[in-house]
C-alpha cells in the first residue's frame, strides 16, 4: 500500500478527483504488470544470447575436434586420399560432419592437391554432397543456391551439368546464378557453353564474360572462335580481349584478328590491333603488313584507333610509316601528337625526322612538340 500511495502521489498527483482518485488500483497494477512484463522479457533475451554463444562455443570445440580427428594420419579420410580405400563411415555421415569433410576437401583443392587426389575428392564429394546439392539447388533460398553452385564448381562435379542446364531454363535463374553456371560450363568443358554464350538475352558484365572465356577448355575455346559472328557484340568484344590475355597464338586467332583489323568495325579493329601486338610478337612482318594497310586511309578512323595505331608504329618500324607520323603529329588529339612524336623519336633516324618537323611542319603544335621531343631526346643522352 505504501508503494501504490507513493506512486500514486509521484505518477498522477493528490490534488487529483474524479476518475483516476477511483481507479488508483487498478493503474498501479497495470503500470507494475507492464515493467514486470519489460523486465522479463529483456532476461528472456539475454539468457537466449548467453545460449547462442554457448552454443556456438560448444559447436566451434566438437567442429575443431572433428577436424583434428579426420586430419589424422590414420583417419578414414586420409586413407582414402591416400590409398583410394572408401570405408563406410565416410560415406554414412552426419549433417555436421559432412560440413567439417566439405571445408577439409576445399581446402586439400586450394592447397595445389596431386592429381589422383583431386580425382578422387571429386568422386567422394560426389558421393557425400551430390543428393543434398541437388536438393537445395531444386527448394534452397537463393544464398543457399548460390553457394551450393560455388561448391559444385570447386568440386568440379560434372553428375550435375543436366540439373544445372534445367535451372538456366526457368525465369527465377538469377544474373549471379546464370554466370556461376557458365563459369561451370567453362571449366568443365561442358558441350552447352557455346551455345549459352550465342544467346542475347544475358544481362552479364564484362568482366563476368572475361572471367568466363579465360576459364574454356581449349576445345571450347576453339569452337567459340569458329562460331565468332554468331555471338553477340558484347562477346565479341571480349574473345578479342581473351585471346591477348590467354596468348593465344594459333592460326585461327591470327586469322581472325586479321579479318577483324579489314573490316569495317572500329572498335573491333582496334582491340584486334592490340591483340595481335602482343600475341603477334615473333611475326612482326604480319603486323606490319596489315599496319601499312591501314598507312593508306587511317586520317578518318576514330581517335582510339589512330591512338593504337600510333603506339604500334613506334614498335614495329617501316620507312612508310614515317609520313604517317608526322601527318598524326598535327592529329586534333593531344595525347595522338604526343604518341605520334614518341614513336617517331624511336626511328633510327627520328632525330632527323623530328628536326624536319620543327622546321616545316604546317602546324604549329607540332613544330612545338617535335622541339620538346628533341629535348627530352637530348636529356636522355646527356643522362647516359
Amino acid at each position: 500500500m505504501i508503494g501504490q500511495k507513493w506512486i500514486f502521489i509521484k505518477l498522477i498527483g493528490s490534488h487529483h478527483r474524479g476518475w483516476l482518485a477511483g481507479n488508483t488500483d487498478w493503474l498501479v497494477h497495470v503500470v507494475s504488470l507492464i515493467c514486470a512484463s519489460v523486465l522479463i522479457f529483456l532476461l528472456v533475451i539475454y539468457g537466449h544470447i548467453l545460449w547462442m554463444k554457448y552454443s556456438g562455443r560448444r559447436r566451434e570445440k566438437v567442429k575443431t575436434a572433428r577436424m583434428q580427428e579426420m586430419l589424422s594420419a590414420d583417419s578414414v579420410l586420409q586413407r582414402y586420399l591416400g590409398q583410394g580405400e572408401v570405408k563406410v563411415d565416410l560415406l554414412n555421415m552426419s549433417k555436421d560432419q559432412q560440413m567439417v569433410l566439405q571445408q577439409l576437401l576445399l581446402q586439400r583443392l586450394a592447397q595445389d592437391a596431386k592429381e589422383h587426389e583431386i580425382l578422387r575428392i571429386r568422386l567422394l564429394s560426389w558421393q557425400v554432397f551430390g543428393s543434398s546439392y541437388r536438393s537445395v539447388l531444386k527448394t534452397g533460398k537463393w544464398s543457399e543456391r548460390v553457394n551450393t553452385l560455388l561448391y559444385i564448381e570447386q568440386f568440379h562435379m560434372m553428375e550435375l551439368l543436366p540439373r544445372l542446364e534445367d535451372m538456366l531454363r526457368v525465369t527465377s535463374c538469377t544474373p549471379l546464378e546464370r554466370f556461376i553456371i557458365l563459369r561451370i560450363y567453362a571449366r568443365t568443358g561442358y558441350f552447352r557453353i557455346v551455345k549459352e554464350l550465342m544467346r542475347e538475352q544475358d544481362v552479364l558484365s564484362d568482366s563476368q564474360y572475361l572471367q568466363i572465356l579465360l576459364l574454356l577448355t581449349d576445345s571450347s575455346w576453339a569452337r567459340l572462335k569458329d562460331h565468332f559472328k554468331d555471338v553477340p557484340y558484347q562477346v565479341q568484344s571480349n574473345i578479342i580481349h581473351a585471346i591477348r590475355i590467354r596468348d593465344d597464338q594459333t592460326d585461327g586467332a591470327f586469322i581472325l584478328l586479321e579479318k577483324l583489323i579489314r573490316g569495317e568495325d572500329s572498335q573491333l579493329r582496334t582491340r584486334s590491333y592490340q591483340a595481335l601486338a602482343h600475341v603477334g610478337r615473333g611475326n612482326e612482318d604480319h603486323l606490319r603488313g596489315l599496319l601499312l594497310v591501314w598507312n593508306e586511309h587511317g586520317e578518318e578512323r576514330q581517335r582510339s584507333e589512330r591512338l593504337t595505331v600510333a603506339q604500334l608504329m613506334g614498335s614495329v618500324h617501316a620507312d612508310a610509316f614515317i609520313p604517317r607520323l608526322k601527318v598524326m603529329m598535327g592529329d586534333p588529339s593531344f595525347q595522338i601528337r604526343q604518341e605520334a612524336a614518341s614513336s617517331l623519336s624511336r626511328y633510327e633516324q627520328g632525330h632527323v625526322e623530328l628536326r624536319d618537323a620543327v622546321a616545316h611542319h604546317p602546324d604549329k603544335y607540332a613544330r612545338q612538340i617535335a622541339e620538346e621531343m628533341l629535348e627530352r631526346m637530348q636529356y636522355g643522352r646527356e643522362m647516359d
